[in-house]
């Protein structure tokens, strides 16, 4: 028979048998188990009912006083921060009008939340130069050498170049 037909294979045991097929000599893979997209999908679910995320902050405050909203804007600004928005050298440098389609947040009293909004998402920013730096540039290397290296996961090339230039010139590591 050598190879020859579909040859059915029963793979475990218990409730959890699945079935491989072989066709030509090949196994089939067992599906995988995927888990779904847990971070951000509450969000997400507003944004597609038409809805937006209600923020209100009191003057001279820099969080809501609302419990349950300052969770939310926090775990909001922290997806959209890990996985949408470029790390750029400088705040200066990002557009306002950049994470408008992500973080389509409802601010009341316009100019108090508003500005929290802004203060929360500048120190995620700098918090997540600051993380990249510590965990992937390494001063002993050269610049060359650490533009070899592969990019941070979710930082596009160009990001991690300009970074790296950015640590590496002189006069930016006074500061440092």
């Amino acid at each position: 028979m050598g190879g020859r037909g579909p040859v059915l294979l029963l793979v475990g045991g218990g409730g959890a048998a699945r079935l491989l097929v072989r066709v030509g000599g090949t196994a089939a893979a067992p599906p995988k188990n995927v888990r779904k997209k847990t971070m951000g999908h509450g969000l997400e679910k507003m944004l597609n009912r038409g809805k937006k995320l209600a923020i209100q902050v009191a003057e001279g405050k820099k969080i809501p006083d609302v419990p349950l909203q300052a969770a939310k804007l926090a775990s909001e600004t922290s997806v959209a921060l890990r996985d949408n928005m470029p790390i750029y050298t400088s705040w200066k440098l990002y557009d306002n009008d950049a994470g408008k389609s992500r973080l389509d947040v409802d601010v009341k009293n316009e100019a108090p939340s508003k500005a929290a909004c802004i203060d929360i998402i500048k120190r995620g920013v700098r918090q997540t130069r600051y993380h990249l730096k510590k965990k992937y540039f390494d001063e002993s290397l050269t610049e060359e050498q650490l533009l070899a290296k592969q990019p941070p996961p979710k930082m596009k090339k160009e990001e991690w170049t300009k970074l790296v230039e950015y640590w590496c010139d002189p006069k930016n590591q006074v500061h440092a």
